[in-house]
């Protein structure tokens, strides 16, 4: 009598009961690191504008994404953000097969960096990012859909602990137990009485309320009033719009000293937020010296070379002597010399006043500065001045310098006319 064989379980079966620990283990998975030659910008736009699947990114610097309870905190605040409340609701059942194999929310790793990616993608995208309430939103890049926040695992952490005290308090289905008389230290010492109602969620802030993320003045504000506002600080998204708005504007008496105080004061805030392109264009148009006098101060208190030369860089576009006499300041600085030499010379003969005052300078290297700029930018005004230097000029080498200067511009001076 043969032994019968034992039956073989079918594959489908199988595979049915490996399926959870597989995707348990496909859950813990890390991201695989990037290819090289690409940067996070490149590779995260390939997401964000997919012609198929668009999405919008957040680039979570100070979050290296090797972090365990990181992502499913970061997850969770993206979904109260973008989903409406029934959404939220559905989500405390068991997940169905259909709404599992929806892919909403995506993930990876570029240079120990954590990037979300979030679809589809939300109708107001300034909306969107003053939701996250887990960091600093440092920039938002509009054409690429991608939102740079700044956080810490220390604000992740309190983060997590006031979403599971909301959720003990806004689900009736959790129950008291006899001891939790011990939390009322930390908890609120008034308890809940089953038969009270639970109160109804509080409606989010109206923009009035909330950072003004509008393009716009509100009904009935005046717009100057509105970009001042705004770039005060209450609304970093709007600032470009703001100081373009002021610089589209034709400047009169009864707003001239407001403005350029307001723009003067908030130069750091511009400077932080990489915004000074347009910030300085609008104090070109609302220029005074007080207010120019405000990038000595500036400048002086920077110690990134390259901030300063992007700033000193800027600066010729304030056309005034006042502006002049703040580069002309910065020619001592071993690191800024170039460049605010550049600047002296693009600013041109508006400029020639406060530098033929540098050849009676104590230093020689200020005077040997002074005849390189003239030479570009000098006028009959600074033949006639450097004729006067040279009768009591010491230095050989100023003396030459100062000769070949005026030569130079009497021969400009000899092209123009012809």
């Amino acid at each position: 009598m043969s032994k019968a064989t034992p039956k073989k379980r079918p594959a489908t079966e199988q595979s049915t009961a490996a399926s959870p620990v597989a995707a348990k283990e496909k859950l813990q998975q890390k991201p695989e690191p990037m290819a090289p030659g690409t940067n996070i910008i490149s590779e995260t736009r390939k997401r964000t504008l997919d012609s198929k699947n668009p999405g919008v990114a957040i680039i979570v610097q100070g979050v290296s994404g090797n972090e365990v309870m990181a992502l499913p905190i970061l997850k969770q605040n993206l979904r109260s953000s973008t989903l409406k409340p029934s959404t939220i609701e559905l989500q405390k059942q068991e997940p169905s097969a259909e709404s599992g194999s929806k892919d909403d929310f995506e993930h990876f790793v570029f240079g120990k960096q954590l990037v979300l990616v979030v679809r589809p993608i939300p109708a107001d995208l300034f909306a969107f990012a003053q939701k996250l309430k887990w960091g600093k939103v440092k920039e938002i890049d509009l054409q690429n859909r991608i939102i740079t926040v700044d956080t810490q695992l220390q604000e992740l952490n309190a983060l997590a602990v006031r979403n599971q005290a909301k959720s003990m308090q806004a689900d009736p289905s959790v129950k008291v137990s006899a001891n939790a008389n011990s939390m009322k230290s930390i908890e609120e010492p008034v308890p809940v009485k089953p038969t009270v109602k639970q109160p109804d969620p509080k409606p989010e802030k109206s923009d009035k309320e909330m950072n003004d993320r509008d393009l716009k003045p509100r009904p009935g504000e005046e717009t100057i009033d509105w970009a001042l506002r705004v770039i005060a600080g209450t609304s970093s998204f709007a600032h470009d719009t703001a100081c373009k708005e002021l610089a589209s504007m034709k400047p009169d008496s009864d707003h001239l000293q407001r403005v350029s105080s307001v723009l003067a004061e908030t130069l750091p805030l511009a400077k932080e937020g990489f915004r000074m392109k347009e910030h300085v264009n609008a104090m070109a148009v609302w220029q005074t010296d007080e207010a120019t006098r405000a990038f000595a101060t500036l400048l002086a208190n920077e110690k990134l070379i390259l901030v300063r030369k992007e700033i000193i860089g800027l600066l010729p576009t304030i056309h005034s002597e006042t502006t002049a006499d703040v580069l002309i300041g910065r020619l001592s600085n071993r690191a800024d010399l170039k460049d605010a030499r550049r600047a002296l010379k693009i600013m041109g003969p508006i400029a020639e006043k406060p530098v033929l005052e540098l050849l009676s300078h104590p230093d020689s290297s200020m005077r040997i500065e002074a005849c390189k700029i003239l030479q570009a930018i000098g006028t009959q005004e600074a033949i006639e001045a450097l004729k006067k230097q040279t009768e009591t000029e010491e230095s050989d080498v100023v003396k030459k310098l100062i000769s070949e200067t005026q030569t130079d511009i009497e021969k400009k001076i000899t092209s123009q006319e012809n």
